[in-house]
């Protein structure tokens, strides 16, 4: 009977939504607190080292030298987080990613976690002395990174909206885009195989707000 089925397919998906929008909303602010200190470590390069004819004194080289190394600090912080255990970036140099739920079909979107530490590698090279160049072009790559993340995030909450506005979706959902429509019905119509577990995500947010909260208050 249907007293024994544990979890519907709709709501099961609607946690999984839920998770992944969780997931690149935080991706996201990551990402943009990442650029801040970017543009910030770009101002300082001009005045990490002393220079008569700029007026750059000794004293405003040390001063700048030691602002850097806090906020390279920070950005190792930032692209070591992880969301639900997962790390929101690849370490290994290259973009991964994994899927919406364990038997998601090929058309489900995938959450992606991009390179983003190996753009930042280029500061780890001199406590003396930035490259602006190269600061310049590690930020035109997060501005993509984020610009993709936001794409994903706008399909998955459109796919979250049709589910959790009409209680009636499972027989007649209505979608925005084609291709978020396609893959949802599959998993909806149980073409995906879709497990009813959704153990996997009952841990929240709480470890990541504690783990961003620290790193605030340092």
């Amino acid at each position: 009977s249907d007293d024994e089925v544990p979890l519907k397919t709709k709501e099961n998906l609607e946690e999984y939504l839920q998770s992944a929008i969780s997931f690149l909303q935080t991706q996201q602010s990551v990402l943009e607190r990442t650029l801040e200190i970017l543009e910030e470590i770009a101002e300082l390069a001009e005045t990490m080292k002393a220079d008569v004819i700029r007026s750059i004194s000794k004293e405003q080289e040390k001063k700048s030298r030691k602002k850097f190394w806090k906020l390279r600090k920070e950005l190792k912080n930032l692209a070591a987080l992880e969301f639900n255990e997962k790390p929101l970036f690849s370490k290994n140099g290259s973009d991964k990613s994994f899927k919406l739920f364990k038997d998601a079909g090929p058309n489900a979107p995938k959450i992606k976690q991009p390179a983003a530490p190996h753009y930042l590698k280029p500061l780890q090279a001199s406590d003396k002395e930035v490259n602006r160049e190269s600061v310049f072009e590690s930020m035109q790559a997060l501005q993509e990174m984020l610009g993709r993340t936001d794409a994903t995030e706008s399909d998955l909450q459109t796919s979250f909206t049709a589910l959790a506005s009409n209680p009636d979706s499972e027989k007649k959902l209505q979608f925005i885009e084609e291709r978020v429509k396609t893959w949802v019905s599959e998993v909806i119509e149980g073409q995906d195989g879709l497990s009813v577990q959704a153990n996997l995500l009952t841990q929240r947010v709480d470890g990541l707000m504690r783990g961003l909260n620290g790193l605030t208050q340092e």
